[in-house]
């Protein structure tokens, strides 16, 4: 399938967090990733840990769903 590309979407683990938003490659996720931990939750330099913890279990890739027609 041309022109379908794989997209990466952040949902937020956090119980009080509803945070999700999506971007077209994972360095400029990540980038949006760290501005939400800092901006909502107050996490100015994240720990390697949390962010290996966030991409193992809030990151996925997801690839657009395509119409028949």
């Amino acid at each position: 399938m041309s022109g379908v590309s794989t997209m990466y979407e952040f949902r937020c683990g956090s119980p009080v967090c509803k945070t999700r938003f999506t971007a077209g490659t994972e360095d400029q996720l990540m980038a949006e990733v760290a501005k939400h931990v800092l901006v909502t939750h107050h996490i100015a330099k994240p720990s390697k840990s949390l962010v290996e913890f966030l991409k193992a279990n809030t990151i996925r890739e997801i690839r657009p769903t395509t119409q028949a027609g």
